[in-house]
């Protein structure tokens, strides 16, 4: 539905071959194993896939943000979890750090990415929640210094992470006033931190994920992204280009579920007539392929969006992660119940895919959370 140009076209078929090499063969058994592809990821990152949208200077590639999610989207057919990593290192880690960071700190953080493949994390995520108001990660300023101690939350690649951008609260010693800062912390062998155990989790099986604990965590303040006091501010920019990365990553899990559906119903006899020549599954067929069309207009055109710099990608990129995430969740249930008893034995791809799905509609913003923050947007002049 989405009109890519010829470079883009170029990108997707690179991507699709990689995929079909590297990341497809045995990706069922290795994802329902827990098995973490870190051999597959150390190859994209020596292929420039960690730095994406990141530029030259810095040893990336410089990718628009259509192309790039044409990347996530691609992998994410055939292992969502991927897709997710690379999502996360890119837009949650290294975006923000070359839009705010400090020249030492795109030094010392981007280049170290690009060449020596180092894993960052953004931890935002609370015990409690992710609410500014569930915040209680606390900096305290000790000199040049902060003393910061916390817990976060459920944090993706935390137990492969070499750093990581940490959301914390600080008060004015004078005021009180609070404010939020991110903090770029090194994590491997850092004394002060320890890590809570890798979850198990429903889908996406080949993330890690787990706790990182504070201990009085001494920073200086040259580790401060952006300015003093624009935490929120740097989060709500990385999270225009995750909320597009999430309806890439839920678009590839779909259209996914309906390849395999569709090759299923081609071989699966019901009273010697395959199914596909069913005419109420052949409905059912067509209500899911439409849907993927406006799926794939809504993210590549949202992605569009922020590659001509509108001032308000962040409204659209919760419209179109809101709806792209829960179709994805229709479709993959619908595609499951074509499968009949099939798709609830593991060891199917679509079984594995109605647990991958799931996430979608809760990371990067609940669905909940998006429909209030795109209802508050109705009631205000300028989207």
């Amino acid at each position: 539905m989405y009109l890519f140009n010829e470079q883009e076209n170029e990108i997707k078929n690179l991507i699709k071959k990689f995929v079909l090499e590297n990341i497809e063969p045995n990706a069922n058994e290795r994802i329902n194993s827990r098995i973490f592809p870190k051999d597959i990821l150390y190859e994209l990152g020596r292929l420039g896939y960690y730095g994406m949208i990141i530029n030259e200077e810095y040893d990336g590639i410089n990718m628009d943000a259509v192309s790039c999610m044409l990347v996530i989207n691609e992998i994410s057919k055939s292992d969502p979890s991927i897709g997710h990593i690379l999502a996360g290192l890119n837009f949650g880690v290294c975006f923000p750090v070359q839009l705010f960071g400090t020249q030492q700190q795109k030094n010392d953080y981007l280049v170290s990415s690009m060449k020596k493949f180092k894993i960052g994390v953004l931890a935002f995520n609370e015990p409690d929640g992710a609410g500014m108001g569930q915040i209680n990660t606390i900096a305290e300023e000790d000199g040049d210094y902060f003393i910061i101690n916390g817990v976060k939350s459920m944090i993706t690649n935390a137990s492969i992470a070499d750093y990581g951008l940490i959301f914390a609260k600080t008060r004015d010693k004078v005021t009180g006033n609070e404010r939020y800062n991110i903090f770029i912390i090194d994590i491997k062998d850092n004394n002060a931190i320890s890590l809570g155990k890798e979850e198990e989790t429903m889908g996406l099986q080949s993330l890690k994920i787990a706790d990182i604990h504070l201990s009085n965590v001494r920073a200086h303040k040259s580790c401060i992204l952006g300015s003093d006091g624009d935490g929120f501010k740097i989060i709500l920019k990385s999270m225009e280009l995750m909320r597009i990365a999430n309806s890439a990553v839920a678009l590839g899990i779909a259209q996914r579920a309906y390849d395999e559906t569709v090759n299923y119903t081609k071989i699966r006899k019901i009273d010697a007539l395959p199914m596909i020549e069913l005419q109420n599954v052949q409905f059912k067929l067509a209500d899911i392929r439409t849907e993927l069309a406006v799926m794939e207009l809504s993210t590549f055109y949202t992605a569009q969006l922020f590659d001509q710099n509108p001032g308000n990608v962040k409204y659209y990129s919760s419209i179109s992660k809101y709806f792209v995430t829960e179709k994805a969740k229709e479709i993959c249930d619908k595609c499951l119940q074509l499968f009949g008893g099939y798709g609830y034995i593991r060891g199917y791809i679509i079984e594995r895919l109605y647990r991958d799905i799931r996430i979608m509609t809760i990371l990067g913003g609940t669905s909940e959370a998006l429909q209030s923050f795109i209802a508050y947007g109705i009631t205000q002049e300028d989207l």
